[in-house]
């Protein structure tokens, strides 16, 4: 056991940090509070603050960072109003409703719960009651909620819990959180989907984003200075790999840091995240593009050299040859280079035979006097006499400026705002709302970073609108 702890101590060491940068249990401490998950974190204070009644916080794939969210809210909810503060957190909900109901009574009271249902749903409420006299706020979680799927019962009971109220206000605020599926469950019940106004849908990083999380978990872990770790190839792959999911990019970014670790690697670039990949793939720590002789025939230092030459070989090829070799599993553990390289002649020849074939009928089908020889000569004579025609450069002209396509994109919030300006605290001048499609005319970036459309309104006006709240056709 300390043998490890050191190893772990050591491995810290090394990068020049004073605690793990990439633990995978949930912290709030870590929580990269930029974009989307700022927005979303404002949007639950402001729930909870203006005591709103319900949130559905959905994402659309596992691991996209809904637990440390929430987690991150309670932290600031204690900071705000401290032993007035009362919460539930519900993390496995396969409970029927009676112990659904003698948990949360028993997280807000403080008390043990009774065996009776109506008992732990009055001691509830007096806790609840007791709380808004203080002045004080209570929230109740429901996480992992895609599991409640199916379950109705549980799910009316839960909707009947957020009518507790006081003096014609809500006790609490009830926060439902979970998966993709749990967001069309509960459109399929608008008595449910009522009483959830305020809604945020989590989707995957974007790459400066990935980019953006290692070095806000590299700084908070003790990194000093400008010292860069991970080489932009090494950020790239790392994405890619995890398709911009937080929890597949913390482990995979731990993984590098432990294997440039014991290669006493000065920086994380293509071959240790490829190793990283290669053993988070199933495929051990050899690189399966990386050939090197038997280093019991040629011994260990020409071993050492052949593979550095290989990997030079690759390390200087095309970004896309890299990461072709790197991202697809089979590829990487099953086909060899020389099968690749019999595939890419074929691609190449295909498409050669295919732009003749191609080309060559078009050629046949618009100058027909060319396969008509006895036409030639009056086609040719009629061409020297008349002059170029206008109406041929008009079009010329015409092709060269076609504008490009308009980049789309599709409403994900249930009413997005429109501000007047590329920025939160714009003026908003109007809501358009969820699955609305919007063609963008402009893009921009605010002083925090963020991205921004501008799109055309009615009456030839325009508007802003979040990246956050939009997905990109």
């Amino acid at each position: 056991m300390q043998t490890v702890q050191a190893m772990i101590d050591a491995y810290i060491e090394y990068w020049g940090l004073e605690t793990h940068p990439f633990l995978m249990a949930p912290d709030s401490r870590m929580m990269y509070m930029a974009g989307q998950y700022y927005e979303c974190l404002e949007r639950l204070k402001y729930a909870v603050n203006t005591n709103k009644g319900g949130v559905l916080v959905v994402s659309e794939d596992a691991g996209l960072g809904k637990t440390t969210m929430l987690l991150k809210l309670i932290e600031e909810m204690k900071d705000q109003y401290g032993q007035s503060f009362k919460y539930a957190l519900v993390d496995h909900p396969t409970l029927d409703p009676p112990q659904m109901i003698s948990f949360i009574a028993s997280s807000i009271s403080g008390f043990t719960p009774h065996n009776d249902k109506l008992k732990n749903i009055i001691m509830l409420k007096d806790a609840l009651i007791e709380v808004k006299k203080q002045g004080g706020k209570a929230i109740i979680i429901v996480d992992e909620g895609q599991m409640l799927c199916g379950s109705h019962d549980v799910l009316q009971e839960l909707r009947v819990l957020i009518n507790l109220n006081y003096e014609n206000e809500y006790l609490h605020t009830f926060i439902l959180s979970g998966q993709k599926p749990l967001w069309e469950e509960i459109k399929r019940l608008p008595e449910f989907w009522q009483r959830l106004p305020v809604r945020y849908y989590l989707v995957p990083l974007k790459l400066d984003e990935t980019k953006e999380m290692i070095k806000f978990r590299l700084k908070k872990a003790g990194l000093k200075g400008d010292r860069r770790i991970f080489s932009e190839d090494a950020f790239e792959m790392i994405h890619r790999f995890a398709k911009g999911s937080p929890r597949t990019i913390i482990a995979l970014a731990d993984l590098s840091l432990l294997i440039g670790y014991t290669d006493h690697a000065g920086m994380i670039g293509f071959k240790e995240t490829a190793k990283a990949i290669n053993v988070m793939s199933g495929g051990g720590e050899s690189l399966p593009y990386i050939k090197t002789e038997d280093a019991r025939k040629t011994g260990p230092q020409e071993a050492k050299i052949a593979e550095k030459k290989e990997y030079s070989k690759y390390k200087h090829s095309s970004l896309g040859e890299i990461k072709s070799t790197v991202f697809s599993r089979e590829i990487a553990t099953q086909v060899r280079p020389f099968f690749l390289v019999l595939l890419c002649v074929f691609l190449i020849i295909a498409g050669a035979a295919g732009y003749h074939y191609f080309f060559g009928l078009n050629i046949k089908k618009e100058t027909p006097a060319i396969a008509a020889n006895t036409e030639l000569p009056k086609k040719v004579a009629e061409l020297q006499q008349e002059p170029v025609a206008k109406p041929q450069k008009q079009e010329e002209t015409k092709t060269e400026t076609r504008p490009e396509p308009q980049k789309e994109v599709v409403v994900i919030a249930q009413g997005a705002n429109i501000r007047g300006a590329p920025d939160i605290n714009a003026a908003r001048i109007g809501v358009i709302f969820e699955g609305e499609i919007i063609k963008i005319i402009e893009e921009r970036h605010d002083s925090k970073g963020n991205k921004w459309y501008k799109f055309p309104l009615y009456g030839g006006k325009e508007g802003w609108i979040s990246e956050s709240v939009v997905r990109v056709r």
